[in-house]
């Protein structure tokens, strides 16, 4: 039986890790398979929605319900420190993926996209629910999935894959660390949600006009005056003959909500699609589900290749505020309002640009857009800590793991 033991470890733990295979460890179930008549109501029910939460299984979290006989939930039990797998997915990347269930005193049950792992010998749950989330056995467990248009492993695939253990006292040691490190991204979660939601209670007082700034002196602000956008923006300008070299925005950054991948191409290297040059500060508004509200503010100057689902929109004065202006939900419903076709509505840009918005004087509108500029700056700080804890959080687990 081959030995190995990980790059770091906590002091006195020296004895190394055995290599075992999952069905060393674990038997397999594969879950319900209830007629739709019996969703809806009764028992909770685990289905791949709750396996791919970032967060552990407990019976409060869990949203789906089925209604099964006693003696057919007896045979589907999920109880405390079992492990669920998805079974299937459409990528191959995605097969596999893992959660734990952590509810001591509620047990739940599970569908048939989800295979069931209990224990067959002692392990500390949440040790094996990091384990499994690292690269080496990710990896042996993708490679073992097949299908064409969707990839799905089974049991017998499952009980195949390799991991190494350390003894139980290890594994709570281990376990005990990363949960403070998620206890502490769970803490940051919570702040930035309740940035989040700080901001949507401003914003809404601030465009109701509850909330008024005055001017430096102390005077009150002329009233506010309703504007249609083409009014104070520019909708789709033309852009001026594409560059020989040009930074390249894809569409499926945009549709992400990021601006990740930037990269510099040759004009002839540009997909033949809409091609629109942005200008810092100009913003792309989805005109297909503008309710998604996924429109962005750039910061950046560049190239856009896209297609008619977005809109290019310039201020004409202060970008800033009317950046804020496109997020209220008074906005979007006037969109909404517009929008022809029912699974998919969508606004053309001339109907958009007759969508009025509430312009204040000038000077209201800068301090408008300061404020909710600084909770984005707030929120954005705390999303940057989140996003540096994951990455840390990954690195220890490929240190701490073998």
């Amino acid at each position: 039986m081959s030995v190995i033991a990980p790059n770091l470890r906590f002091s006195r733990f020296d004895r190394p890790w055995q290599a075992k295979t999952l069905g060393d460890l674990m038997t397999f179930k594969n879950g319900v398979n209830a007629d739709k008549s019996m969703y809806g109501s009764g028992r909770k029910f685990i289905n791949v929605l709750d396996v791919i939460a970032s967060a552990p299984i407990t019976h409060d979290r869990i949203i789906g319900s089925v209604t099964v006989s006693d003696k057919e939930f007896a045979k589907n039990e999920v109880q405390y420190g079992d492990i669920l797998f998805q079974r299937s997915s459409e990528t191959r990347e995605e097969v596999g993926q893992s959660n734990v269930y952590l509810d001591k005193d509620e047990t739940a049950t599970f569908g048939g996209f989800v295979i069931r792992g209990r224990a067959t010998t002692e392990f500390d749950p949440m040790f094996f629910h990091a384990l499994l989330k690292t690269d080496k056995v990710r990896d042996d467990m993708t490679s073992r999935s097949g299908g064409s248009t969707r990839y799905n492993i089974g049991q017998d695939s499952l009980a195949s894959v390799t991991v190494h253990i350390p003894t139980l006292p290890e594994q709570q040691k281990i376990a005990a660390f990363l949960g403070a490190v998620d206890a502490k991204l769970a803490a940051l979660a919570a702040r930035q949600a309740a940035l989040v939601r700080f901001k949507a209670g401003l914003m809404q007082k601030l465009f109701s006009q509850q909330l008024r700034f005055t001017r430096d002196d102390g005077g009150a602000f002329p009233d506010w005056q309703e504007k249609e956008l083409r009014a104070v923006s520019i909708i789709n300008p033309k852009s001026p003959k594409l560059p020989e070299r040009f930074r390249y925005i894809d569409l499926e950054s945009v549709n992400a909500g990021t601006l990740g991948a930037v990269s510099e191409i040759d004009a002839t290297e540009a997909p033949s699609r809409a091609q629109r040059v942005l200008q810092r500060g100009d913003i792309l508004f989805q005109m297909v589900r503008p309710y998604q509200r996924n429109d962005l503010h750039f910061e950046l100057i560049g190239v856009y290749v896209g297609s008619t689902g977005y809109a290019q929109i310039r201020a004409k004065q202060n970008r800033h505020y009317l950046f804020q202006v496109l997020h209220t939900d008074e906005f979007v419903n006037r969109v909404l309002e517009r929008c022809t076709g029912t699974g998919y509505p969508a606004i053309n840009s001339n109907d958009l640009g007759k969508v009025t918005v509430p312009f204040p004087h000038p000077d209201e509108q800068q301090k408008i857009a300061n404020a909710l500029s600084t909770m984005d700056t707030k929120i954005q700080a705390v999303a940057d800590q989140v996003a540096k804890l994951q990455t840390f959080k990954k690195g220890l687990l490929q240190q701490m793991f073998v």
